[in-house]
């Protein structure tokens, strides 16, 4: 059996997290420090509509943030107060923005917060490491930034072949590709697309497209491998005819996926203040990035603020206007003595 452990990393603008199983990353987590109502949470809301076709309610909390209430009691009318539980967190698609999904709350249930990164992480039952700037980079050496790349660009390599993963309105989608025979590559393929479920907290409705299969039988052995490396609970259809299988799994919050892609310029602004913060030197700190990231860390002078306490430096931005967002790089200026 693997040998399990949590390592957090408490960054400028949010907290990292991987879940390591021998040395290899197999849960990967970014919360950001956002006011966002967090999955558990239980609040107050004041009842704005009359329930939609699929039986939710629009609701908005003091804050004026709206809110998706299912299963509200007849009673109610608009204009009430109920208490209600977040059980889904707001997710952003193509920048829409999807309200949380909410349900009432047991009737003696006291408001509060849900849990944070960190409290689900030391709730888990396996050991918890914290990460320091000062400290060598443990998160790096593990592979961490091939995982937000995969993350960010939806390109999965797996022994002989290719995972690419798209994000849709309507699901997550995984395309299978590669050099392998067809049950060998669809087998090894449907492997890869369950471990990145639960790389990246992808929940919801899944889709993995499945090259080449020619019978039931091979697209029944699919499927049972499937089941052998996701942990339920899930529920699945069988894989089709045109080689397509369906996934319905719980979602509390957005994948790491889709929080880049709601994102991604303020991703890239912290990632690069993780840099910053790593930077070796006690010389002046000099960001150089695409104007977009520049003037994010701009907007948050809190963040820059951070970076100063923690590197007891001077902080220089470089808005470079020739570079993609996802190209940030950071220098030291030693000081001349």
């Amino acid at each position: 059996m693997p040998s399990y452990e949590w390592l957090i990393e408490k960054g400028i603008g949010e907290t990292r997290a991987a879940l390591l199983a021998d040395d290899t990353i197999v849960q990967a987590r970014i919360e950001t420090d956002s006011s966002a109502l967090r999955a558990g949470s239980i609040i107050d809301v004041r009842l704005s509509d009359s329930a939609n076709a699929t039986g939710r309610t629009l609701a908005t909390t003091d804050k004026g943030d709206s809110v998706w209430v299912a299963s509200v009691p007849r009673a109610l009318t608009q204009g009430s107060l109920l208490r209600v539980e977040i059980i889904r967190e707001a997710v952003t698609e193509r920048g829409i923005i999807k309200p949380p999904h909410a349900r009432p709350a047991l009737p003696d249930a006291l408001p509060k917060e849900g849990a944070s990164l960190e409290m689900r992480v030391k709730a888990s039952g396996y050991p918890v490491s914290y990460q320091q700037n000062h400290q060598p980079d443990r998160l790096e050496k593990l592979g961490w930034s091939e995982v937000i790349e995969q993350a960010r660009c939806g390109d999965i390599d797996f022994p002989g072949g290719r995972l690419r993963m798209a994000l849709t309105p309507a699901l997550t989608l995984f395309d299978i590709d590669g050099h392998l025979g067809s049950l060998d590559l669809a087998l090894k393929g449907t492997e890869a697309t369950a471990k990145a479920l639960i790389l990246f907290d992808i929940g919801g409705s899944i889709g993995i497209d499945i090259p080449g299969l020619s019978g039931k039988s091979d697209r029944q052995k699919v499927a049972e491998c499937f089941d052998q490396h996701l942990p339920p609970p899930f529920e699945r259809t069988g894989v089709n005819g045109f080689g397509f299988l369906q996934i319905i799994r719980q979602k509390k919050r957005p994948s790491l996926p889709e929080q880049i892609a709601a994102y991604p310029i303020e991703h890239e602004a912290r990632q690069l203040l993780r840099q910053a913060c790593r930077a070796k030197g006690a010389g002046k700190r000099i960001l150089t990035a695409s104007h977009f990231v520049i003037d994010c860390l701009n907007r948050h002078p809190d963040w820059l603020e951070a970076l100063a306490r923690e590197s007891a430096a001077e902080i220089i931005l470089k808005a470079d206007p020739m570079r993609p967002i996802y190209q940030g790089d950071v220098a030291v200026e030693f000081p001349a003595f």
